[in-house]
C-alpha cells in the first residue's frame, strides 16, 4: 500500500513536469512563429524597396545622393536580415530542445504509470490470494466438523 501511495505521489509530480514542459514548448512555438514573421515582415520590406529601387533606377529618376542612400539602406536591412535568420534559427533550436524534453518527460509520466498499474494488479492479486485463502480455511474448518 506504501509503495503504491508513493508512486502515485511521483506520478503526480511526472504529470506536473510533463504540463510544465508542455507550456514550456508552446511559448518556444510562439516565439518561434513571432521571429519569423518578423523574418518575413524584413525580408517583405526589402523586396517592396528593392522594386521601388528598379523602377526608379530603370526610368533613370534616382540622382547620387538617392543612390547612396538606397545603398546604404539595402546594406542595413541585410544585415538586419541576416540577424534575424539567427535570431528565428536560436528560436528553432530552443523548441527542437523542449519538443525533446517533452518527449523525455512523457516517457517518464509513461514509465510511472505503468509501474504503477502493476503495483495496482499486485496488490489486487495479493488481497484476492488472501480472501481465497480465508475462504479455503473457513470451508475447511467446516468439513471437519
Amino acid at each position: 500500500m506504501r509503495k503504491n501511495r508513493t508512486i502515485a505521489k511521483i506520478l503526480k509530480l511526472k504529470d506536473n513536469r510533463k504540463r510544465e514542459v508542455e507550456l514550456e514548448v508552446k511559448k518556444a512555438s510562439d516565439r518561434a512563429d513571432e521571429e519569423k514573421s518578423k523574418l518575413q515582415s524584413l525580408e517583405q520590406d526589402y523586396l517592396d524597396t528593392f522594386r521601388y529601387f528598379s523602377e526608379k533606377h530603370d526610368e533613370g529618376a534616382l540622382d547620387i545622393n538617392n543612390l547612396i542612400s538606397c545603398y546604404d539602406y539595402f546594406s542595413r536591412i541585410n544585415g538586419k536580415i541576416n540577424e534575424q535568420k539567427q535570431v528565428h534559427a536560436q528560436c528553432m533550436s530552443e523548441l527542437a530542445h523542449q519538443k525533446d524534453n517533452l518527449v523525455t518527460a512523457h516517457k517518464d509520466k509513461k514509465v510511472f504509470e505503468l509501474l504503477n498499474n502493476k503495483a495496482v494488479r499486485k496488490e489486487h492479486k495479493e488481497r484476492l490470494d488472501v480472501e481465497q485463502k480465508e475462504n479455503d480455511f473457513f470451508a475447511l474448518s467446516r468439513r471437519l466438523r
